[in-house]
């Protein structure tokens, strides 16, 4: 075979693949000593003979001759003499990672994004806090938009308007403070932090208070002119900000202590306590309505009561019983009605709609409020939570099994909601009421063939049944949305096939999205993917558990090679 044309003057004599390899070792077995001698010889020779280093300054050089270009070697260059180096009338040499034995990220100790790179002044800013002050600062000013109280209160609503421009300014000046000042004093900024939110948490707690002392005299009577108060959707908005922007921050100085973890963890029981008294004056309410205003009011009430309640419960419970796979579920759930919370104002949909204790199961500030609490960083510390390749097939498990019965709560609704609107008391009639009935079922039946197949089939039939559930749940949800849209004008919730279509999304996204485990070989291996899953389940030994923990290595900054 002809040699390159190149010739060996040019050539790397770093490079791996060298032109002028004499290819005499033997391929069909491991060379002996003296073959890879012969071998060897002759090269280490060559590259002995021209210098991979240019010539020291002093060195003689023959006139007119490159070194760099005679030998291939990379000059090496001082950072001190970079710009001396540059000859006149040019810009200065850029500083080379070729071969210097570091990395850019080692050798600068930052990442850049696409080309940005973070300024030095906000390294120690963490992105979870940075998100969680982005949301509380959102939360903060959608509540000025959005429904804050239904009946004429002018002073509740001045009250509230007051505390959201206080908690504003003191997250917008905690901020300056602490990025505008070379020396920032850490601890009065925790106290500014807690002193600006604390009106905002207040205020939320006095409206919902306030709600529920002026709803006690008028649980049994008919209202036909609406709620004293009524609770709207900006009122759990200013909660759920002023609880998200009252913790202090890792840049701040402050990390939760296990005494802070016990505080969150008592809090969160409180919510649940407040949560369960709310739903016992709501029955207590749909009891006495049922001799003032009718059956037909208090069946709609209890459905409404029933569907809403068995959602808080989900969510407190996955807290409480420190669950990781349907702690993660249900945060990530209640994170997508904040967001549709958000937008309430052009959604308009039904689980945001104002509620009071004197018509209906309020509910909606206790599940904002549990949720502030579970992704705050005194809660999340406590919790073992892992993002693994079969962490995925876990939540896809749980999704599965939160569709299945939200929508068999879904079933009873519109059985009742049929009953319901035989006497005009039920959005739509008792005929779509039973078809959607009957949809709600298929969406059981289906989320419950999702799991099933998950857990027991095969692993490569398993994970394309369970993606062909999740796009039975996506394109039959969004036709029942868009049924219920025209024929009641009600918008994508769980009993109109909302719920259906956004968890056939995650779950198709699940499945699909997450590389499988990869064998020996690198090859995707599902089969051992579902293996360790279910062993995980099943309470046996996992697969990971064998490879040894290798996090504090990586973790370690060092230079390459190893030195």
């Amino acid at each position: 075979m002809e040699r390159d044309p190149r010739g060996d003057g040019n050539q790397d004599a770093d490079w791996i693949f060298a032109i002028d390899d004499p290819h005499s070792l033997p391929t069909d077995r491991l060379p002996s000593r003296e073959e890879f001698d012969r071998y060897a010889t002759p090269l280490l020779a060559r590259r002995e003979a021209a210098p991979v280093l240019p010539a020291e300054p002093d060195q003689e050089r023959a006139p007119g001759v490159d070194l760099e270009a005679s030998t291939g070697a990379i000059p090496v260059i001082e950072g001190d003499e970079i710009d001396d180096a540059a000859p006149a009338g040019t810009a200065a040499r850029t500083v080379s990672y070729a071969r210097s034995g570091t990395t850019p990220n080692a050798e600068d100790g930052e990442i850049p994004l696409n080309g940005f790179v973070l300024p030095e002044r906000f390294q120690e800013l963490g992105l979870f806090d940075a998100l969680r002050d982005v949301l509380a600062l959102i939360c903060l000013a959608t509540a000025l938009t959005t429904t804050f109280t239904v009946g004429d209160n002018p002073v509740l609503d001045l009250i509230g308007k007051i505390a959201i421009g206080v908690a504003l300014a003191g997250l917008v000046l905690v901020h300056l403070l602490r990025w505008g000042l070379e020396q920032p004093p850490l601890p009065a900024l925790r106290l500014l932090r807690v002193l600006g939110m604390l009106p905002a948490l207040l205020a939320a707690v006095g409206v919902i208070l306030t709600d529920l002392v002026r709803s006690l005299p008028l649980l049994f009577a008919s209202l036909p002119e609406g709620p004293p108060v009524g609770i709207g959707v900006g009122v759990s908005l200013l909660l759920l900000g002023g609880i998200l922007g009252i913790e202090p921050r890792a840049h701040e100085g402050y990390l939760p202590a296990e005494p802070a973890r016990r505080t969150a963890r008592k809090v969160l029981v409180g919510v649940g306590i407040a949560a369960a008294a709310a739903l016992l004056i709501a029955l207590v309410m749909i009891v006495g309505r049922l001799f003032t205003t009718g059956w037909a009011y208090s069946l709609m009430t209890f459905a409404h009561t029933v569907v809403s309640a068995l959602l808080l419960a989900i969510v407190l419970a996955s807290a409480l019983r420190r669950d990781r796979a349907w702690y993660v579920f249900s945060t990530a759930a209640v994170a997508g009605l904040v967001i549709a919370a958000l937008a309430d104002n052009t959604l308009g949909l039904a689980f945001a709609a104002p509620r009071s204790f004197a018509t209906g199961h309020v509910y909606l500030p206790f599940l904002v409020a549990a949720f502030g609490l579970m992704i705050s960083r005194s809660f999340v510390r406590s919790m073992p939570l892992s993002f693994r390749r079969t962490d995925w097939l876990v939540y896809s498990v749980r999704a599965f099994e939160f569709s299945a019965i939200m929508h068999a709560a879904a079933v009873a609704w519109h059985v009742m909601a049929a009953l319901a609107g035989t006497a005009g008391q039920a959005p739509g009639g008792p005929v779509l009421h039973g078809i959607d009935a009957v949809v709600c079922l298929c969406f059981l039946v289906v989320s419950l063939f999702g799991r099933t197949a998950l857990i027991s089939r095969p692993a490569v039939s398993a994970r394309a049944s369970g993606v062909v559930a999740a796009l039975v749940l996506v394109v039959v949800g969004f036709l029942d949305v868009i049924v219920n849209s025209l024929a009641t004008g009600a918008g994508a919730g769980l009993v109109t096939g909302g719920a259906a279509l956004a968890l056939g999304i995650a779950i198709a996204l699940m499945l699909t999205v997450p590389a499988p485990v990869r064998d020996e070989f690198g090859a995707p291996d599902i089969t051992r993917m579902f293996a360790d899953f279910r062993a995980r389940d099943g309470g046996s030994i996992s697969l990971l558990d064998q490879v040894p923990d290798v996090t504090d290595q990586t973790a370690r900054r060092k230079s390459f090679p190893g030195r």
